[in-house]
């Protein structure tokens, strides 16, 4: 790979695949718990037991994914491929998820939501694993790479807002936002969208990249075997990776908090604080979406003066300070309060991203240490642990409201259900991001080091090609 500047087009046209990517990731994590329960009427330990299933499938392939994606040899390179027929797959899977038939037995809706559900996560996982290694591979300057990821920032955000506010905005326009059938129109509506806009920015994604094809270093067909044993080969690699394994385990523990955040975020305003979802979504969490975007080049600029570790940990820090200490305060009815925090919160938000630049950094060091190069492997894990840790936020999520004496299916509860809401939504996820900035602080690999890994492996590729050319 050239050291250039790589061209801004290629950035934000790898990013643009995020939009569809992570608007299908806020719509299943915002709406899809509380749909099958509240809505549909599945029993909610049921529900998050569905869920928690279908998100454990999909990490146990998301390595196996980017392995896959590692010794893929095409004319389109290594990951494109994969991004192209991902972004079909699931632009054609998400709405279905969303329009279930009128099931009344418990066992089969709670079949219906696992088998769909399980279908749109092989999806993400074909597109999402091979497009992630990609924005690694694009170049091996840290400026570089942490732009790249901030674009991909970028597009997420863009998609997060348009699934979290398309569903709200049409059951707004509906008129009666409590009737049933109403709910079910506007979010059926809403995936069969989010699908097309799946498909419009993953092939977008796929030709804007296409002139920047990544050479591919696997030549031999040991290396292209894939098998059992080099499956956990690999596996044993990656996680003795002594640089790796903290900043992947301080990732695990923050997206639990933040699953567990978004799972229950709608309950926690309707039930406790009284508001309705167009309101919840266009007054506090359309806001916090928009300055997590804007932030993002703040955060660029301090990476690109203090490196990406410190911006990183205190951005993390903050966030779980605010978020343990503001939402129990807060008074019914009141939704200027939590927008104050919301902004706020939605500044230290955005540092999240200098996490998966990091990983791109770390993929240097293994090629260093062992010869290869395993962008997609590690991206594979890191979505893996990404999705081990949803999954057991969503089971857990389904559990908490079972033992908090929530009323399914009702649009009343108690004062006490709130205050439980509270206490689960403020100090229990605060604590799970305190914890990860703390963990996060382990990993010891900084700017400098990096810098130092760069030059060692140019060196090395370097003699590599002269002994293959001359040989």
């Amino acid at each position: 790979m050239s050291n250039s500047k790589l061209p801004r087009k290629i950035k934000a046209g790898f990013g643009f695949a995020e939009m569809g990517i992570t608007a299908t990731q806020i719509i299943t994590q915002l709406y899809l718990l509380e749909h099958f329960t509240q809505v549909l009427g599945l029993n909610s330990s049921l529900a998050g037991l569905a869920l928690a299933i279908s998100v454990i499938w999909d990490a146990v392939s998301d390595p196996l994914m980017g392995l896959i994606s590692d010794r893929t040899r095409s004319r389109w390179g290594s990951r494109r491929p994969y991004i192209f027929a991902g972004s079909i797959f699931l632009g054609l899977s998400i709405g279905f998820l969303f329009t279930a038939p009128n099931i009344q037995e418990q066992y089969l809706l709670f079949t219906y939501l696992l088998v769909v559900y399980v279908i749109v996560n092989t999806a993400m996982t074909i597109l999402s694993v091979p497009h992630l290694a990609l924005g690694g591979e694009l170049s091996n300057e840290s400026s570089d790479r942490t732009e790249i990821f901030g674009w991909r920032l970028f597009f997420s955000n863009i998609g997060i807002l348009f699934g979290m506010i398309l569903p709200a905005i049409i059951l707004q326009s509906l008129g009666d936002e409590s009737n049933k059938e109403n709910i079910k129109y506007a979010r059926s509506i809403s995936a069969w969208a989010i699908g097309g806009m799946v498909c419009f920015s993953g092939l977008a994604t796929f030709f804007v990249t296409g002139s920047k094809i990544i050479p591919q270093k696997i030549h031999s067909k040991q290396q292209t075997n894939i098998s059992l044993s080099v499956f956990l080969k690999n596996f044993s690699q990656v996680f003795r990776n002594k640089v790796f394994f903290p900043l992947i385990l301080a990732f695990i523990i923050a997206t639990f908090g933040r699953t567990f955040n978004t799972s229950i975020a709608l309950f926690y305003y309707k039930f406790r604080l009284g508001l309705k979802e167009s309101d919840v979504v266009l007054k506090i969490l359309f806001p916090f979406f928009v300055v997590i975007i804007v932030s993002i080049p703040i955060w660029v600029l301090l990476s690109n003066r203090y490196g990406k570790k410190r911006p990183a940990f205190f951005g993390i820090l903050m966030l779980g300070l605010i978020t343990m200490i503001a939402y129990p305060l807060y008074p019914y009815g009141n939704s200027y309060y939590p927008l104050i925090t919301a902004i706020v919160g939605g500044i230290c938000a955005g540092s999240i991203f200098l996490l998966d630049s990091l990983v791109a950094d770390i993929v240097d060091y293994d090629e260093l240490m062992t010869g290869e190069s395993k962008e997609g492997l590690y991206f594979g894990f890191w979505k893996m642990g990404t999705k081990f840790a949803q999954a057991i936020g969503l089971a857990v999520s389904g559990f908490i409201l079972d033992i908090i004496g929530l009323v399914q299916g009702s649009s009343e509860q108690t004062a006490e259900v709130g205050w439980r809401l509270a206490v689960v939504f403020g100090p229990v996820v605060g604590f799970f991001f305190i914890i990860g900035a703390i963990v996060f602080l382990w990993m010891p690999l900084n700017s400098e080091n990096h810098k130092r890994i760069q030059l060692l492996l140019e060196k090395k590729n370097q003699r590599k090609l002269r002994k293959e050319q001359s040989s």
